[in-house]
């Protein structure tokens, strides 16, 4: 498929898409189904050692962007733009670090507190009383979807994680990051990979910098 083509594909679903995430919802209406399907996620999520592919981000304006992907399971991640777009996301491992290549300006981050919690974390947990709960499970041919919020602030925004479901495996394509503001950001993954060896020289941060800031609590 054509980098156009998966552009177009993307901002398409991302308005459909976004649109249609539930509104606040209570994890005790999940049923039997809907925590099996959360089960298997938790299983997929936790046996990724590695993940590598390319990803389309679409956002709420609906610009789009391009870039690569690397994450090492617990904590490391590489999401790198492509150019025009100068801004690098790096995880040696205990942070997460935002880089603007124009500016040469960087911002510490806790990746907890950010939508890429559920790739970096040492062991994901979706059960009743971890640190984020499911909200919402959507099951159908070929696709699982798991909507999940912050359990201590809720209001603070959402983020929709997308499964090919295939022939009873599951595959990460994507999720759907929508802020306090009800503004959505989608990311498309292709030309995924797993559990394939990276060097960690991927994460470093050795890029050159004039202003190095810790983010607000």
């Amino acid at each position: 498929m054509s980098i156009d083509r998966l552009l177009r594909n993307a901002a398409a679903a991302l308005l459909s898409f976004a649109f249609a995430l539930p509104a606040w919802a209570d994890s005790a209406a999940l049923d039997d189904g809907d925590r099996a399907a959360i089960a298997r996620v938790e299983a997929y999520l936790n046996g990724l050692t590695t993940l590598e592919a390319r990803f389309v981000q679409i956002d709420s304006s609906g610009e789009a962007a391009t870039g690569t992907l690397k994450v090492k399971r617990p904590g490391r991640m590489r999401f790198e733009y492509d150019p025009p777009t100068p801004i690098l996301l790096v995880s040696p491992g205990s942070e997460l670090i935002y880089y603007d290549r124009d500016l040469q300006t960087a911002t510490r981050l806790d990746w907890e507190d950010t939508p890429a919690w559920f790739l970096l974390a040492n062991r994901v947990s979706l059960a009743p009383g971890s640190p984020y709960r499911v909200v919402d499970v959507q099951r159908s041919p070929g696709l699982l979807v798991f909507t999940a919020v912050d359990a201590d602030a809720p209001e603070d925004g959402r983020i929709a994680v997308i499964f090919a479901d295939r022939l009873g495996a599951l595959k990460l394509t994507g999720w759907v990051a929508v802020d306090a503001l009800g503004q959505p950001t989608r990311v498309t993954l292709f030309d995924v990979s797993t559990n394939r060896p990276i060097d960690n020289k991927a994460f470093v941060f050795d890029e050159p910098i004039s202003a190095f800031e810790k983010q607000d609590p």
